[in-house]
């Protein structure tokens, strides 16, 4: 096998996902299993839904004071987000 062939299996999986546009929805996932650790117990019980769309991450909240609160600090939501996934997945949070 030529040196030219040769890929790791990440180089392979990250190919595959960009081709098939699989690793949004993955940061997703890996950001809906993990929303209780960046975000604290609290917020987390009071999520009803996650969802990543056009770089915005919009959050369904059954609070209207935490969704009142969470608007002074989306970009810190938005800096916390982006840094766990180790890209920038999110431009502008919306909430529900």
């Amino acid at each position: 096998m030529s040196e030219k062939n040769e890929h790791t299996l990440k180089q392979l999986l990250n190919q595959m996902l960009d081709k098939y546009k699989l690793s949004e929805k993955l940061d997703e996932v890996d950001l809906e299993s993990h929303w209780e650790e960046l975000m604290g117990t609290m917020i987390y019980k009071h999520t009803i839904q996650l969802k990543v769309q056009n770089k915005k991450l919009y959050i369904q909240l059954d609070s209207p004071v935490i969704r009142q609160e969470l608007i002074y600090g989306k970009t810190l939501i938005i800096q916390k987000v982006n840094n766990f996934v180790g890209k920038e997945l999110i431009t502008d949070v919306v909430f529900r």
